[in-house]
């Protein structure tokens, strides 16, 4: 009897012990899938940037190719951040770039160059609906400088514009794993809605590799098109501009 209680006590100390060790070992990969990560990124983006501006009576269209943007290019800082939950995240993405480019007056008679300060500010919120696939929700602050002077065979004018907008958007973002260190990126928003931008849209496609557990690299493509128009007469202005280009990102993730 006393050799069966024993063997029943040991029995039951062996299960409850095992039952321990799984819930230790349990614990923390429960504690690292619900863990809140950040990360935080710096990329470079040879940008090329299409389209019309107007200011004032001076309208003029804009062509700057990627193979260029380094030659007009005076600074640049581009950034971002994505904090992240299991069932949701938050997004930040800073870009301030210095342009100047060349390009010819709407009739054709003239040539014009173009100085373009731009500073935009992207905050987003998702719902992770999955580990592959979440909504976006948030808003675009897009602050402008720009100067066009307009050189024709008989003179040249000038005219010069500063101008903020806010632009609500919605979207939708995946992340598709390709192995185990690297995954597809693809993102695509559209909004303004008359708010700032008649209509405005982005897309991102890119390809992630992660490097170690902090270290992440990205190589992709993204495309932002703006249509702004505001104003009448000598206080018109318009920015109907794609901006497009490769970019080249690299993070930590902590």
């Amino acid at each position: 009897m006393t050799r069966a209680c024993d063997a029943g006590r040991r029995a039951l100390l062996a299960g409850a012990a095992a039952a321990l060790l799984a819930v230790i070992v349990a614990r923390p990969a429960a504690a690292q899938e619900d863990a809140f990560r950040n990360t935080a990124e710096i990329y470079l983006m040879a940008a090329s940037m299409s389209g019309t501006v107007g200011v004032g009576s001076l309208e003029t269209e804009i062509d700057v190719p990627s193979s260029k943007v380094f030659e007009n290019l005076k600074f640049a800082v581009l950034a971002d951040y994505r904090g992240e939950a299991r069932t949701w995240a938050v997004m930040a993405d800073f870009v301030y770039m210095n342009l100047g480019g060349s390009g010819t007056s709407s009739t054709g008679l003239g040539s014009a160059e173009v100085g373009a300060e731009e500073f935009i500010v992207d905050l987003a919120g998702a719902w992770r609906i999955s580990k592959s696939f979440e909504l976006l929700a948030g808003g675009r602050y897009t602050h402008l400088r720009t100067t066009v002077t307009l050189t024709t065979p008989l003179n040249a004018r000038d005219a010069k514009v500063d101008e903020d907008w806010f632009d609500p958007f919605v979207g939708a973002q995946a992340f598709l794993p390709l192995s185990k260190a690297l995954q597809l990126q693809l993102r695509g928003d559209v909004g303004g809605f008359g708010v700032g931008c008649k209509f405005t849209w982005q897309a991102t496609a890119r390809l992630n590799w992660q490097v170690s557990r902090v270290v992440q690299l990205g190589l992709g493509y993204r495309w932002l098109d703006q249509d702004f128009e505001t104003g009448s007469g000598t206080d018109y202005f318009r920015w109907n501009v794609l901006t497009q280009g490769p970019l080249l990102a690299a993070g930590i993730t902590f």
